[in-house]
Formats: C-alpha cells, sequence, structure tokens
C-alpha cells in the first residue's frame, strides 16, 4: 500500500472509530517505513489502539517497542 492510500486509509478507520483496523493500518505503517522515529511513533498509536481494545497483538506491539528502548 503507498503512503498515500495508507493515510487515507486510516483517516477512513478513525472517522469510523474501527479500533481493529486502525491496529492493523498503524502497524503496517510502521512496518513499512524505513524511518526509526516514524516506526516507533505508528507502533506507538498501534499499542495504545491495541490496548484500548484488549486486542491480542497488545503484548507483540509492546515487545517491538520494548526492543527498541521505547518503553
Amino acid at each position: 500500500m503507498t503512503p498515500e492510500t495508507l493515510h487515507q486509509e486510516l483517516l477512513a478507520a478513525h472517522t469510523a472509530r474501527d479500533g481493529e483496523r486502525m491496529i492493523a493500518l498503524y502497524t503496517q505503517a510502521a512496518d513499512q517505513t524505513e524511518d526509526e522515529d516514524e516506526e516507533m511513533f505508528f507502533l506507538t498509536h498501534a499499542y495504545i489502539f491495541a490496548l484500548e481494545a484488549g486486542h491480542a497483538t497488545a503484548p507483540i506491539l509492546r515487545a517491538r517497542l520494548q526492543e527498541k528502548g521505547r518503553i
């Protein structure tokens, strides 16, 4: 997915308040970027939405943030 398309998808997910989709899209954005600060920004958002939703990916996202010393 192009960055522009991903951005539009994220906006649509926020508008729809689709937490599941936001987790997936922010994780995808983190996986696609080559900039570590951007990666951590997107992962932090994915993690927060995962925590709020009690989503199964929360521990995985937390571990990724811990690996980079961000938690």
